[in-house]
């Protein structure tokens, strides 16, 4: 019986196939997650909203809820409120957990709840608009951009100094009332914004999201909508992708000469590490994840060194109020912590222990509105 012999070429050629199917299993793990960032990050999609939590029981001043997982359950925040078909209420409080079920306090502000309601949690934690929210008088208006007009929510007020609030990506105008009503009694105006893509505003040419290298002219056609019908100065405020917007404004227009204030929320300043947090979330290792970045910038021209704001945070030069929480599981709490740390200057860090994603209000209303409040009143000239 001839015996197998492992020559030193059949030693190398085993080691070139095993390295070929290693290249050839990293490279299609990375083209895979090359779509998922298409997928994820820059399509834009209008998911219709899911009531998937259902009312079990009423107590006077308290409802008992059934989540879908405990992990949906665990995400909502002390003040939070929740929608269902003709009506809207607040939670505070949640004063028993048991399993996927929890027992909050609650507060109906439209409508009328009744056991076996399908209801859907929000942050905005007011319902509809500054009207219905606050009862503010306010006027829809339209402004025109380079896509074409966009809707706002404009307030009046005597100041001539103007607040325009930015939402965050896939979010809507609503996602500002918990700010509004305070620049509002503080008396500025306040212009609360669309922008491209959003649902029924008109579409950016590539059908993607952009983080601010495009939404930005947006917010500037709002400011120059402002500077024309009175506001001699402007404070723009933004939240999650809509700090990306707020900061490239900063660093594009002529317009930001006449911002004497920013405000930032959970801000999205580079989309880089916000997909590197979602990647560690799965498990995926960093390499991959780099090299499924690396694709994607080929495949959909990006160019990730313009997407990091941070970079160019040397450039601002007017105070900056920022809130963000350590339970964000979509923008990292370490990039606010870098625009602390490399702009102490301008920057008042304003760290909520446990707040989620946007959810530093909700945490701490109080606290929120105090810092919102002392921090427009001490920018405004």
């Amino acid at each position: 019986m001839q015996r197998f012999r492992l020559t030193p070429k059949l030693l190398a050629v085993t080691f070139g196939s095993l390295v070929v199917v290693l290249i050839v299993a990293v490279l299609g793990i990375s083209w895979y997650y090359s779509v998922q960032i298409e997928d994820g990050v820059l399509a834009v999609k209008h998911d219709p909203t899911e009531y998937d939590v259902e009312v079990i029981a009423l107590e006077d001043d308290r409802v008992r809820l059934v989540f879908p997982t405990e992990e949906d359950l665990l995400k909502q925040p002390g003040t939070i409120g929740f929608d269902w078909p003709g009506g809207y209420a607040r939670t505070g409080e949640t004063l028993e957990v048991d399993g996927v079920e929890a027992l909050r306090e609650y507060t109906e502000l439209e409508g009328s709840l009744t056991v076996g309601d399908q209801v859907h949690f929000d942050k905005y934690a007011f319902p509809g608009d500054p009207e219905r929210a606050h009862g503010i008088s306010f006027e829809n208006i339209k402004f025109p951009s380079p896509v074409g007009n966009l809707d706002a929510w404009k307030t009046d007020g005597s100041d001539d100094t103007w607040v325009i609030f930015v939402h965050g990506k896939g979010a809507k105008q609503g996602e500002a009332l918990r700010m509004l009503a305070v620049a509002e009694a503080a008396d500025f105006p306040t212009l609360t914004i669309t922008y491209r893509n959003d649902a029924g505003m008109p579409d950016d040419p590539s059908a993607y999201y952009w983080y601010g290298l495009t939404e930005w002219e947006d917010l500037e056609a709002a400011a120059r909508y402002a500077l024309d019908n009175g506001a001699a100065d402007l404070i723009v405020v933004g939240y999650s992708m809509g700090g990306g917007i707020v900061a490239n404004f900063m660093y594009q227009s002529p317009l930001a000469d006449q911002v004497v204030g920013v405000i930032l929320d959970s801000p999205m300043l580079d989309p880089s590490a916000t997909i590197d947090l979602a990647a560690d979330n799965r498990n995926l290792p960093s390499f991959l994840t780099a090299i499924a970045k690396s694709i994607s910038g080929v495949r959909f021209d990006i160019d990730w060194r313009k997407l990091d704001y941070l970079n160019r945070a040397d450039e601002i030069s007017v105070p900056i109020l920022l809130f963000h929480g350590d339970a964000d599981e979509k923008v990292p709490v370490s990039i606010s912590e870098r625009l602390a740390k490399s702009r102490p200057d301008i920057v008042t860090y304003e760290f909520f222990e446990d707040a989620p994603h946007v959810g530093a209000w909700n945490v701490d209303p109080d606290r929120y509105e105090a810092a919102v409040r002392e921090f427009v009143v001490r920018v405004a000239r």
